[in-house]
């Protein structure tokens, strides 16, 4: 393998912001084509911006999962689609280390570029066991950018094995376009995130090898000492972090820097604007408030995940296991910042005005990304706020994603 070209994460923070302009201005296109262009994946790669959380020793960054955050903050200014594409694809670069390595291998041994996404949310799935593998069907729903990468990881639960009376092992298990393991059929119909090409995965009995599966236990191990996650292979701070304390915070980076993007639209905006009258809508003392409250929200959505990642980052790196009270202040917190998000572009679209409601309009698609994405399941606080309920509290938390 080359040598490492290394690079901070103030630069990798300043080549997302260059990128800003670019992607706003293809924001139209995107919605429209339902899928990222070629030349923006080719730019972010060319950028770096998806090695963050790829490991060192397969030609990435292995940085801090902030570092993605901060980088998915900024694209969501230009176009929310983009940066939930990206925020995905990057996290699964760290959920591929989990695997064994000779997976790892397979998969960045000879472009350690390729790309993966995932697919969880099962309309039917199964695994079922055979020598030296498992034979795996299954139709997944929102594998976002599924069309712009080179696999997909899925999950299905696996025929005659339980970790518990009733409850099925579940099982990861990686599959690769090249391979022709599965077909997407173009399913995301949808009215915000158009661009993410969240389409849906089928499979019908390709079989997996062994060492291509990963137990969904291993990916998110709790006891009374810190373990590296996965099978082991690699120990940098967040190979040492639960799955299900970190997969959470994926979700509302794009959806916070869209509320950012939002906001520098609707201030652009007011320079000129006027009402009926000729008096500027920017000296309004409603419009004010509106602005400093948006922007509040804002804040503090960024505030709250940069504290719980730092927080996180920190006890993983002292080898410290974290209460399950603060692990339930992480899940209450990735959900209420997408929430805060939803909020401020709420309060900005509502005085959007009559232009402000044009298809494409930036603000307008800012409501609509926020709204969609709002409603994934890591972002769902009805959800969050019952096991931050339960582990506040010190009731047993009954969801088994915690």
């Amino acid at each position: 393998m080359a040598e490492i070209q290394e690079v901070s994460e103030a630069e990798l923070i300043e080549r997302a912001r260059a990128l800003v302009p670019t992607l706003r201005e293809r924001a139209t296109d995107v919605e429209r084509d339902g899928r990222l262009p070629d030349q923006t994946m080719a730019d972010l790669r060319a950028a770096d911006l998806f090695r963050v959380l790829q490991p060192r020793s397969f030609g990435g960054l292995e940085m801090n999962f902030g570092t993605m955050v901060e980088i998915a903050f900024e694209l969501g200014r230009g176009c929310g689609s983009t940066a939930w594409v990206y925020q995905n694809l990057t996290m699964h670069q760290l959920l591929i280390g989990f695997f064994p390595r000779p997976v790892q291998e397979e998969f960045w041994g000879t472009d350690p570029t390729r790309l993966i996404s995932t697919g969880w949310a099962a309309k039917y799935s199964s695994a079922r066991p055979v020598d030296g593998g498992y034979l795996v069907s299954g139709h997944w729903e929102f594998a976002s950018g599924i069309l712009n990468n080179e696999g997909v990881i899925v999950m299905a639960p696996v025929e005659g094995s339980e970790i518990a009376p009733g409850i099925a092992e579940r099982r990861f298990f990686l599959l690769e376009a090249d391979r022709q393991d599965y077909e997407i059929e173009r399913a995301w119909d949808v009215i915000g995130l158009c661009g993410t090409g969240s389409e849906d995965v089928v499979c019908r009995d390709v079989f997996v090898p062994e060492h291509r599966s990963l137990s969904s236990l291993k990916s998110s191990i709790h006891g009374e000492k810190v373990v590296i996650q996965g099978e082991g292979v690699h120990e940098s701070t967040f190979y040492r972090v639960p799955l299900w304390s970190w997969f959470p915070m994926t979700i509302p980076p794009a959806l916070i820097g869209a509320a950012q993007g939002g906001l520098d639209h609707m201030i652009s905006l007011l320079a000129d604007r006027t009402d009926l009258f000729g008096n500027r809508l920017a000296e309004r003392e409603g419009i004010k408030r509106r602005l400093a409250e948006a922007s509040a929200k804002i804040d503090a959505a960024r505030l709250l995940l940069r504290r719980d990642l730092a927080e996180m980052a920190e006890l993983a790196d002292r080898w410290e296991v974290p209460s399950i009270e603060r692990r339930g202040v992480w899940r209450r917190d990735g959900a209420y910042s997408a929430v805060l998000a939803y909020e401020a572009v709420g309060l900005l679209f509502y005085r959007g005005g009559a232009h402000g409601i044009g298809r494409d309009d930036a603000l307008a698609r800012a409501y609509r990304d926020i709204g969609a994405g709002v409603t994934h399941v890591s972002t769902d606080f009805d959800i969050a706020g019952e096991i931050y309920g339960e582990a506040i509290q010190g009731l047993p938390v009954r969801n088994p994603n915690f």
